[in-house]
C-alpha cells in the first residue's frame, strides 16, 4: 500500500511517462492512471494541489490554464534528440556488450514519455559481433575511479589477444600503476597513469585490464600537473606524432572524401574540373594511409622525403605482388 505522502511521486511518474507536448493528459486521465498503475485514489483538488507542489520544487509543468486541455511535463533531464544521440553513442561503442548496451539504452529511453520512447525504439542499433568483450569493463571503470578519488595505486593485469582471438593475460602482468584520470577518446576508455617502475605518463585501454586491486599505497605525485585534453590529442589521437604539411594533388572525384577525412586541416591551393591541389596538416601515419589507400588517384607533391617514402612503399608492394 502506497502511503499518502508518496502519492505525489506517483503523480509525477504518471506525468513523466504519459505526457509530453504532443500528448496532453487531463485531470480525469491522471486519476485513471493513478488508480490503474498504483491503486491510488486522488481527488481532482489533490491533483491540482500536488501539481502546484511539484512546480514549487522547480518542475516545469504546463497546465489547463495554459492550453485549455490538461497537463504535461515540460521539464526533463534530456530532450528526445539528446537521448537519441546518447543511445547512438552507446550502441556505437565497441567496449559495451550487446546485453549491457540494450540495458543502458532502455534506461535512457525510460527518461522520456512512453510516446517518445516508442519513436526512439524504432531505431535499429547494430553491434560489432567480432569484438571479444571484457566482462570486467564496468567494474574496471568503477574501481579505477575509486582509486583516483582515494589517491591510491592499483595492481592490474594487462590483457592481449592470443592467436585464438581470446583476451588473455599478458606476460608483463601484473603491474602497479598510479592512476590519475580516465579519458574517453576514439571510442574507447583509457586510464592515464604512471607505472611504478617508470617515470613517464602512459595510457592503457580500460577494456584491456583485468583483476584490478586497490593498494594501500599512495599514488605517485605528478609535478607540473596533467592536461588530459592535450595528452589525448598528442598521444592517443596523434599517436605521439607531430603534424606536418603535405601538398597533395588528387582527382576531383576524391574531393568529398578529402573533406570528410581532413576537414579544417585542409586548404585548397588550386582546382579545376579534373584535379585539386590541396595543402594538408596532419600526422604522417594518417597521410601515409590516405595516399596508399587511393593509389593512382592522388600524388604527394611535397615534402620530397615523404614522396620518396611512398615510392619505396609502392615498390615493396610491387615486388611482393608482381612475380
Amino acid at each position: 500500500m502506497i502511503s499518502q505522502k508518496a502519492t505525489i511521486l506517483c503523480l509525477y511518474e504518471v506525468l513523466k511517462k504519459y505526457s509530453d507536448e504532443n500528448h496532453i493528459i487531463s485531470a480525469g486521465k491522471i486519476q485513471e492512471k493513478l488508480k490503474a498503475i498504483y491503486d491510488v485514489d486522488m481527488e481532482r483538488r489533490t491533483i491540482y494541489r500536488n501539481i502546484d507542489a511539484l512546480r514549487s520544487m522547480g518542475i516545469d509543468i504546463e497546465g489547463y490554464t495554459d492550453n485549455r486541455e490538461g497537463y504535461y511535463l515540460i521539464d526533463r533531464a534530456f530532450e528526445p534528440s539528446e537521448i537519441r544521440l546518447l543511445c547512438d553513442a552507446v550502441a556505437a561503442s565497441d567496449m559495451i556488450k550487446e546485453e549491457n548496451c540494450r540495458e543502458i539504452i532502455r534506461k535512457l529511453i525510460d527518461t522520456q514519455s512512453v510516446f517518445q520512447g516508442r519513436m526512439l525504439q524504432k531505431t535499429v542499433f547494430v553491434k560489432n559481433k567480432r569484438k571479444v568483450w571484457n566482462k570486467q569493463l564496468f567494474y574496471n571503470i568503477d574501481t579505477l575511479n575509486i582509486a583516483i578519488n582515494q589517491g591510491c595505486k592499483v595492481e592490474v593485469n594487462l590483457l592481449e589477444y592470443d592467436v585464438d582471438t581470446e583476451l588473455v593475460k599478458s606476460m608483463d602482468s601484473p603491474i602497479v600503476i598510479s592512476p590519475y584520470v580516465t579519458i574517453w577518446a576514439l571510442g574507447n576508455y583509457y586510464i592515464l597513469a604512471k607505472p611504478e617502475d617508470g617515470e613517464a605518463l602512459t595510457h592503457y585501454r580500460i577494456d584491456y585490464l583485468s583483476d584490478i586491486v586497490i593498494l594501500e599505497r599512495n599514488a605517485d605525485m605528478i609535478f607540473g600537473g596533467i592536461n588530459p585534453g592535450q595528452y589525448a590529442e598528442h598521444y592517443i589521437y596523434r599517436n605521439g606524432e607531430n603534424a606536418e604539411r603535405y601538398d597533395v594533388e588528387c582527382d576531383r572525384a576524391l574531393w568529398q572524401t578529402l573533406i570528410e577525412t581532413f576537414g579544417n586541416d585542409l586548404t585548397v591551393m588550386k582546382s579545376d574540373h579534373e584535379k585539386v591541389l590541396v595543402k594538408i596538416y596532419c600526422i604522417p601515419s594518417v597521410m601515409r594511409e590516405w595516399v596508399l589507400a587511393h593509389g593512382s588517384r592522388c600524388e604527394v607533391i611535397a615534402p620530397k622525403y615523404f614522396r620518396d617514402e611512398i615510392q619505396r612503399a609502392v615498390m615493396d608492394a610491387y615486388k611482393k605482388y608482381w612475380r
